[in-house]
């Protein structure tokens, strides 16, 4: 008989109070007992006044994770705080030595080796002695440039070749966003966010790479990230929120390879700009049979972030116990070697 899971919200930035009210207003089985936050302006409020849904009201607002987690024992800790791999996962310690899952949108926790191999191990040991299991989730990574392809090989005898485009509308995107790929700066305005650091372009892509060539069996020589770069406006753009004219940024675009035995077999093209017509999310795989399979228009990033990070939470609290990817949760290419204790074919 299948019980109300229970969950705690960290980080009630944007992201995270939609995600609250995705889980309030769609998701049946899961009950928030708590909610975590360190802005002065949250702790205390009332979590159902912030996501709007008097069903949550009374659940204040703690900066205490240690007492939200030991006081209500939740089966899931939901995170949207943090992009960065080594700013995110000291922020979990305290719900996996409480034996508490994690699932976060935190971009680099996709493929945690990748970024740091000593700490993905460190985090992987510590979920496991405490018996539960942390991925990190979202439209991109962890979708839309990796798994949806992977999902797409599994029905080709033979793949020489991928390559995955986003082609992004930002017009309907929230402003942080449409600010972060620089709608409405002069170009060399751009440049120097860009050199500052102020403008990093679109993380996760390494991530989306080493998925794809972690459910493939490729290994990877090397992964190669260029740009940013600015896409400039020919004509006067405008959204809800900037108005971009002529020779100005209206968004940005980037690049990706990884590199298997000396070539190009996974290439990333991805772009977000205001006025992107037409815009689509595209995945073509060079093998047998060849595949064409475009959606457009493209996903809705934020809608699609949330709805991952929801609807994996029964597979994640489920899932053998370990700091996880995707390709764990959605096993869907064979990779040799990784056979376990099944009998070897043709043996």
């Amino acid at each position: 008989m299948s019980r109300e899971i229970r969950a705690v919200h960290v980080g009630l930035g944007p992201m995270g109070l939609r995600v609250v009210q995705h889980v309030l207003t769609d998701r049946k089985g899961v009950r928030y007992v708590g909610a975590v936050d360190v802005s002065p302006d949250l702790v205390g409020r009332d979590l159902g006044e912030l996501a709007g849904a008097s069903s949550l009201a009374g659940l204040k607002v703690s900066s205490d994770a240690a007492r939200v987690f030991q006081h209500t024992r939740p089966d899931i800790a939901i995170y949207t705080t943090v992009s960065s791999l080594k700013d995110f996962l000291p922020q979990t310690e305290v719900a996996l030595k409480n034996g508490v899952n994690v699932i976060s949108t935190c971009e680099e926790l996709a493929f945690p080796a990748f970024v740091d191999a000593g700490l993905t191990e460190t985090y992987d040991k510590l979920c496991r002695k405490n018996e539960v299991s942390m991925l990190g989730t979202g439209i991109n990574p962890g979708f839309l440039m990796d798994l949806r392809a992977t999902v797409l090989s599994a029905a080709c005898t033979d793949v020489k070749r991928i390559e995955i485009t986003r082609r992004m509308d930002a017009t309907p995107r929230r402003k942080p966003f449409q600010r972060k790929i620089g709608a409405g700066m002069e170009v060399e305005a751009y440049m120097r966010a860009m050199e500052s650091g102020e403008i990093t372009g679109h993380v996760g892509l390494e991530m989306s790479i080493c998925l794809i060539a972690d459910a493939l069996g490729w290994k990877l020589d090397a992964v190669r990230v260029e740009g940013p770069e600015p896409v400039i406006a020919r004509e006067e753009v405008s959204s809800e929120h900037f108005r971009v004219a002529n020779g100005q940024v209206k968004g940005t675009m980037q690049e990706a390879v990884g590199i298997v035995a000396g070539e190009n077999r996974i290439r990333l093209n991805f772009s977000a700009f205001l006025g992107a017509q037409p815009s689509f999310d595209e995945v073509v795989i060079v093998g047998t049979p060849e595949i064409r399979a475009r959606v457009s228009p493209c996903w809705h990033g934020d809608y699609g972030t949330v709805a991952m990070a929801v609807n994996l939470i029964p597979a994640v609290i489920n899932a053998r116990p370990g700091l996880l990817t995707i390709n764990d949760i959605v096993p869907v290419s064979f990779k040799s070697g990784n056979l376990g204790n099944f009998v070897t074919i043709g043996a």
